[in-house]
């Protein structure tokens, strides 16, 4: 009976230990996440059980007006799209930063609402939003944008 035991418990751990090894990677990636604008990259929330994926494309200089909002400098946007890979997401657009390369952020205007804008509205599992996400950049032109939690870098996309 107790040889029983002991193999049942040796099971049990060497097959809770292989699923945290399979699933480490994903749950606990070092950040940051890097990829070149355009790419899509996965991330899990801080307690990894809200797996989604943002992707970061065509940073510029914007022609679009900005409604209610007094632009200091030039408006510059980005195309973001977010998907609820496991989850629902609330997508966090505040986090947005469009840098420089010597490292000048220039926040997200994520409080100016406009018509092309990605919304803020949590989306289902399975779902995506899309959208732009504006700058107002009154310095050097912006190459990177970054996702930062306040903290420190998650995503970042480059040239």
């Amino acid at each position: 009976m107790k040889i029983t035991t002991t193999i049942k418990t040796a099971v049990a751990v060497g097959a809770m230990a292989s699923a945290a090894a399979i699933a480490a990677p994903i749950a606990f990636a070092g950040y940051p996440i890097a990829g070149k604008l355009g790419s899509e990259l996965t991330m899990t929330d801080s307690v990894g059980q809200v797996v989604l994926s943002w992707k970061v494309s065509d940073l510029k200089s914007s022609t679009d007006t900005i409604p209610g909002y007094p632009v200091a400098g030039q408006v510059w946007e980005a195309t973001a799209t977010v998907n609820a890979i496991r989850g629902a997401v609330t997508p966090a657009i505040s986090q947005f930063n469009a840098r420089t390369d010597s490292g000048i952020n220039y926040r997200v205007l994520w409080q100016a609402a406009t018509v092309d804008g990605i919304s803020g509205a949590t989306i289902p599992q399975g779902a995506q939003s899309s959208g732009k996400i504006y700058f107002d950049v009154t310095g050097p032109a912006p190459t990177i944008v970054a996702m930062n939690n306040g903290m420190e870098d998650l995503l970042i996309w480059g040239p």
